[in-house]
């Protein structure tokens, strides 16, 4: 039997036939962000008009165990008129935190959320996601299908907590989740998309080139940009409210004191300023990464049995440095039935041009999007 199990659904998410072997299959699979898929088939494969249909779905499992789950959000093809290949794109239904807005007044309809600027979830994280995706995902907007599970009070509390106006809730929520100790997934069960948390944990092996477990370690590190913050709230000139922000360990920790200001003119509810402090300081703070090349399947194999996406891992660079640090995603690709090629990324990798471009487009347009809903 195949390593990875491969299944069409419909829109309704009700199963509509298996894919045996594919031409290729790449799966890259992130911690709190969305999972990405694509598959590729010969043309005159007998399941291409399945995967066709609007609103299809696929559903892939690794060695038994869930992988991805979401709808075909793309699809190709190419043809000489003798032969061709069809390649569809699947994102993970994680993707629905991106799609669900936070609605200051979530009870109210859309003509009544005068009733207050910002709804605020307080508490620890798993409390807060689940109660926001409770109100805003399950019974304002009904997404179709979306249940979330028994909240079990998991991570810690997430100092201001979070305060939405009709924001994204990717946007707000992370990566206040993340640093509060807490991985997110969406998940097709049955008919059902169900929301739960899970918590990450430290893989029990040390991995290092001269241990055999890898053949190249490439580390990239950052010193954080500021350890204080002044937040502004509303007013003009000496009427104008301020609020401020220390990260202490940040300053025992780089022996540093450097501030950055942060505008929060739309509001001067003090857990809405401290919490988007927290937000900058958040984004100020130091980037650590690493790449790493494993040396085969060995001890360090991704799926049961093996390190997951959101784990730690213990890097030995040298005799006397050891770094730990999370894997933020990995990519499996396709090689035969029984064998895919995992290929982990540590931490975030600031030296990689495409990454930088990435992340200062997801600030700038996140930025934006505050704006637009002041």
């Amino acid at each position: 039997m195949s390593a990875f199990r491969i299944s069409v659904y419909d829109k309704n998410r009700a199963y509509v036939c298996p894919i045996g072997n594919p031409s290729s299959l790449t799966a890259t699979i992130r911690h709190n962000d969305v999972s990405t898929l694509t598959l590729s088939l010969p043309l005159g494969h007998k399941r291409v008009g399945a995967l066709m249909a609007d609103g299809a779905r696929l559903k892939v499992s690794f060695k038994g165990e869930h992988l991805i789950s979401g709808p075909i959000t793309g699809d190709a093809l190419e043809s000489n008129g003798a032969k061709g290949i069809y390649t569809v794109s699947v994102e993970d239904d994680f993707r629905v935190l991106k799609e669900i807005a936070g609605f200051p007044v979530p009870g109210s309809a859309i003509g009544s959320q005068s009733g207050a600027e910002y709804r605020t979830y307080t508490g620890n994280a798993e409390t807060i996601i689940k109660t926001a995706v409770t109100e805003n995902g399950v019974t304002r907007l009904a997404v179709p299908g979306l249940t979330v599970a028994t909240n079990l009070n998991r991570g810690s509390v997430i100092a201001g907590g979070v305060p939405l106006r009709m924001h994204p809730l990717f946007d707000r929520l992370f990566p206040a989740v993340t640093d509060a100790g807490l991985g997110v997934t969406v998940r097709q069960v049955g008919a059902n998309l169900v929301l739960d948390v899970y918590e990450p944990q430290t893989h029990p092996r040390t991995l290092s080139v001269m241990g055999g477990t890898l053949k190249q370690v490439t580390m990239t590190r950052t010193r954080p940009i500021a350890s204080r913050v002044i937040i502004g709230g509303q007013g003009e000139g000496t009427a104008r409210t301020f609020r401020y922000l220390t990260d202490t360990v940040r300053e025992t920790q780089y022996g540093m004191r450097a501030e950055t200001f942060r505008d929060t003119r739309d509001d001067n509810t003090p857990t809405v300023m401290d919490a988007r402090g927290a937000e900058t300081l958040t984004e100020k703070g130091p980037q650590n990464g690493l790449a790493i090349t494993l040396a085969g399947s060995g001890i360090f194999r991704y799926g049961p049995g093996g390190f997951h996406v959101g784990d730690l891992v213990p890097i030995k660079v040298t005799d006397t440095i050891t770094i730990p640090e999370v894997i933020r995603e990995t990519t499996l690709e396709w090689k035969s039935k029984d064998y895919a090629l995992a290929s982990p990324v540590l931490g975030e990798l600031t030296n990689l041009p495409e990454r930088k471009t990435a992340n200062l487009f997801r600030a700038l347009s996140k930025g934006q999007r505050d704006q637009e809903r002041r």
